[in-house]
């Protein structure tokens, strides 16, 4: 929340703030977090001989603490990023998961850190795509599980991270109620034209409504051309943890009939929307925290893939799942399946077990997630080639100034642990790209 106009800072906010930016100063090369504290400790310790006499005058009855909202937008770095060029034959798309933001998510210097490390990887795609886990209330204060509100600079910073499509819709679009969904929209509607007018970046939300209407064909989706392709992306979910506004929701109940009315929606949809790629989110009534896939649910994908999308990526789970790439040799035309990329960013996670030989706990998975990156081709006879699928494995890190921030899960950043040295960190992410890689796997269904 802003400060409120006429009121000035507490000093000993001022102090702790200038300590804070302190733990900034002296940084390692690779992954940055990990500070001097003997270095810093004391020149915080002289600072405050000096504070002490400068703020005599002004005291306060506790130490203020703020989260990232506060810091005025000029101190987020903002810097324009371009898209690569590609073959207009070719194209690169890259899914994440679940953008998430609980309390300790708000408590970081700057949002633009979260992204820092993995943020090449995200502008190196084409099409980044992701979902937003809340609603985007500007009206209300930011607010944590089980009613989660997110701020528009938390979105904002993924946007400048290089993601360009989101789906709004899952089981916690409607915590905020009905104006919390219309306010999302005018939220969403902000970042888009602030980040058209700034960076000349177009940048797609959908899943809302502005009017209620159950009927399927007032299903929000986007329908736009990147790289000379042209894109149909439809999110849905399946899960609403209250009934409220569901009419405002692209909400799709998950009984047969209704999955039966989806499919034959969404092949019309296709046809009335020629296109060469057809993308379908769905943030599905599975149950969370498991990486079962049922024969009922995986049916459902295929249905789909049959009725005319070319990518069915599913969400919900918190935790990553497995992948499917189904190559038909009649058609020439191959097809994706994501069941669940985890976790992008969230706080599930707040205590790992560090010290555990085997962290599998349901905590530990949410603190994984997956950018699965896809490279598609056309081929001249008309055809689509799925020529490189590439599992980019993260996590969310706690770093030494208790800043939740994404890392790639691989072998630099383990060593990088070493060094600093954060050695039981070091163990447990060595931990976990073992269970990850051993738990979820690449696979090909011909037809």
């Amino acid at each position: 929340m802003p400060a409120k106009a006429g009121l000035s800072k507490p000093p000993f906010y001022q102090l702790t703030r200038w300590f804070r930016y302190s733990l900034r100063l002296t940084q390692p090369p690779y992954f940055g977090e990990e500070v001097n504290l003997k270095f810093h400790i004391s020149s915080f310790l002289s600072f405050l001989f000096i504070s002490i006499l400068f703020f005599s005058c002004g005291t306060t009855s506790q130490i203020i603490k703020e989260p990232a909202e506060e810091v005025p937008l000029e101190e987020t770095p903002q810097e324009n990023f371009t898209k690569p060029k590609h073959d207009k034959d070719t194209i690169t798309l890259l899914f994440a998961g679940d953008i998430m933001a609980h309390s300790v998510n708000y408590y970081i210097t700057t949002y633009e850190k979260i992204w820092r490390d993995v943020r090449e990887v995200i502008t190196d795609a084409d099409l980044a795509f992701a979902n937003i886990e809340a609603p985007l209330d500007r009206t209300k204060a930011a607010s944590s599980y089980p009613n989660f509100n997110m701020t528009q600079k938390y979105v904002q910073a993924a946007v400048d991270a290089g993601f360009d499509v989101f789906s709004l819709c899952n089981n916690h679009t409607n915590d905020q109620y009905k104006n919390g969904i219309l306010e999302t929209i005018k939220t969403t509607q902000a970042i888009t034209q602030y980040t058209k007018e700034s960076f000349g970046n177009d940048i797609y939300f959908s899943g809302t409504k502005e009017t209620a209407d159950s009927k399927l064909p007032a299903l929000t989706y986007n329908y736009f051309e990147a790289n000379g392709w042209k894109i149909l992306f439809l999110p849905i979910t399946e899960l609403l943890n209250r009934p409220d506004a569901s009419d405002y929701i692209n909400f799709i109940k998950p009984d047969s009939d209704s999955r039966k009315a989806f499919i034959k929606y969404a092949k019309e949809l296709r046809q009335a929307n020629p296109c060469d790629l057809f993308i379908i989110s769905i943030h599905t009534s599975e149950p969370e925290y498991t990486r079962n896939i049922t024969e009922k649910q995986n049916q459902y994908y295929m249905d789909l893939l049959e009725a005319g999308a070319d990518v069915v990526w599913a969400n919900h789970a918190h935790i990553i799942k497995d992948r499917k790439i189904v190559v038909n040799t009649k058609t020439g035309r191959d097809k994706l399946i994501m069941y669940a990329n985890g976790n992008t960013i969230s706080g599930q996670r707040t205590k790992p077990e560090l010290t555990s030989k085997n962290p599998a706990s349901e905590r530990d998975n949410t603190g994984d997630g997956l950018f699965y990156i896809v490279t598609m081709h056309r081929e001249k006879d008309g055809s689509m080639k799925i020529k490189k699928c590439e599992p980019y494995f993260i996590t969310t890190y706690i770093n030494t100034a208790n800043e939740y921030v994404i890392k790639p899960l691989n072998q630099d950043f383990v060593d990088y642990l070493y060094d600093v040295p954060r050695t039981n960190w070091a163990k447990y992410i060595e931990r976990r790209i073992k269970i990850n890689k051993e738990a979820t796997k690449d696979l090909i269904e011909w037809q």
